[in-house]
């Protein structure tokens, strides 16, 4: 463009283009943004002005949480079937009608113009022409805002046969002038929650209709941040968070940053969820002897290994992940906890079978329980892919179980809710090992569009094995 642009229009270029690796890779999103205390880094080099990089970061972010819905409410004002579009015009209208619907301080004429203008130089101008006619008829098919709380808004959200109510992540809804959503009914809750629709098949099969629905609109809440142990009365966060419902815990309302220099100033924090501190904190009573010897073979950045080495301060920690940077989270571990050592998988497996009293297997899995926090996995949910999981968690787990000691523990953990990937896994180690099932628990995940913060919680599973 010639003229000087508008405000806010180079942060619809940006994020239009991160919209279209979306599309170009879907439904196998990468996406770092979803709810984890961490938002997208899309634009630390490209945006200056932090409105703007908020608003390129709220796009992208509101299109993967409701990628599928977008496309249905689309989907009406098209003369050809989605996946026959190109890429680019996807992503155009991807995000211009993430825009309309879901960041309603942004006017529709700015949304739409942006959409138009990178269509044209992205692809070419008669692409833009119809983009401009598609998200036009897109905005006049919004016919009301309905707010959380009132008493039609929760009508029409309960009347699951409807096909013009799209629901909110604060309890709102929008009633749109068309019936954008499939008359199946899996197929509608699919397309409403935005989640893959063979996964809505699975949770209904597995536990009822009603139950898949509240899973569903479970996934459209915003995950709170959650820190632990603490209560809100403590000085450093009066006035920047809110008690949970769960004693030792607090939902964080400041801002990133403040966040931030908040666990630097006070490393006994940790972000972490309920049901992901329950594993550690119901089972570690149950073990038979207090560990001196434990590995945590799936450490990720460390959370749980941080309980660990607080709750058994004199034991010698063993902690291991593939991953680069949360191994490099795992070294800092260090300077807080003496007997952490982090070291590579192979070389933990050098220290010889029967080492460690207690093993920590918090396996990789489907990411089914936190799908609030992961919005990008629920695309992904296939029968085929959970076979995938279950094979890989059972490559971890069969090895490692000889690096426990006879009667040492094991703990299995995920933050799954799907039977192969917990009680089957656990089942096959049993059988397979002469292992003991001590306890194990589904945890469900709780909190629903318009409840409060203080009531949400992951789902998970966790079980307790010893080894004769």
């Amino acid at each position: 463009m010639n003229r000087e642009a508008p405000v806010g229009y180079a942060a619809r270029e940006i994020a239009l283009e991160r919209v279209l690796e979306h599309a170009l890779r879907f439904p196998d999103l990468t996406y770092g943004g979803g709810g984890s205390g961490t938002p997208a880094d899309i634009s630390r080099n490209a945006l200056s002005d932090p409105r703007d990089a908020s608003l390129a970061r709220a796009i992208e972010h509101a299109v993967v949480r409701r990628y599928l819905t977008l496309i249905a409410c689309v989907r009406p004002h098209l003369s050809k079937n989605w996946p026959l579009l190109e890429k680019p015009v996807q992503a155009a209208l991807l995000g211009g009608a993430a825009q309309m619907l879901f960041l309603d301080r942004v006017p529709a004429a700015a949304a739409v113009d942006a959409s138009v203008e990178w269509t044209k130089r992205r692809l070419r101008p008669g692409a833009g022409g119809l983009v401009n006619a598609v998200l036009r008829k897109v905005a006049a098919s919004i016919a009301e805002r309905l707010p959380a709380g009132d008493a039609r808004t929760r009508e029409l959200l309960a009347d699951h046969t409807r096909r013009d109510v799209v629901p909110l992540a604060d309890g709102g809804a929008i009633q749109l002038t068309v019936e954008a959503f499939s008359e199946d009914a899996a197929a509608n809750l699919s397309e409403r929650s935005s989640h893959a629709r063979e996964l809505i098949l699975h949770w209904i099969g597995a536990f009822g209709f009603r139950e898949a629905t509240r899973l569903a609109m479970h996934g459209l809440v915003e995950a709170p941040i959650i820190l632990t142990p603490c209560d809100a009365t403590h000085a450093a966060l009066v006035g920047r968070a809110i008690p949970h419902e769960d004693p030792g815990f607090v939902v964080w309302t400041g801002s990133h940053a403040e966040l931030v220099a908040l666990l630097a100033e006070h490393p006994e924090f940790r972000v972490q969820d309920p049901t992901a501190a329950s594993t550690i904190a119901m089972l570690a009573p149950l073990l038979p002897k207090p560990p001196r010897r434990i590995v945590d073979l799936c450490a990720g950045r460390g959370t749980k290994t941080r309980q660990l080495a607080t709750l058994f301060p004199d034991a010698e920690v063993r902690a291991s992940d593939p991953d680069d940077a949360r191994f490099e989270a795992l070294a800092r571990l260090r300077e807080q906890h003496r007997g952490v050592r982090p070291l590579s998988t192979q070389s933990i497996f050098r220290e010889g079978p029967n080492w460690a009293d207690l093993l920590l297997l918090d396996v990789p899995c489907s990411n089914s329980g936190v799908f609030a926090r992961r919005p990008e996995a629920r695309y992904r949910f296939a029968r085929a892919r959970t076979h995938s999981v279950a094979e890989l968690q059972q490559k971890i787990a069969d090895p490692a179980v000889g690096l426990v000691a006879p009667g040492g523990a094991i703990i299995y953990a995920t933050c799954s809710i799907e039977r192969s990937e917990n009680e089957s896994q656990v089942r096959r180690l049993c059988q397979r090992f002469g292992l003991s099932l001590v306890v194990d628990r589904t945890i469900l995940p709780m909190g629903l569009p318009g409840e409060a913060p203080s009531v949400y919680r992951d789902g998970g599973y966790h079980a307790l094995l010893v080894r004769a």
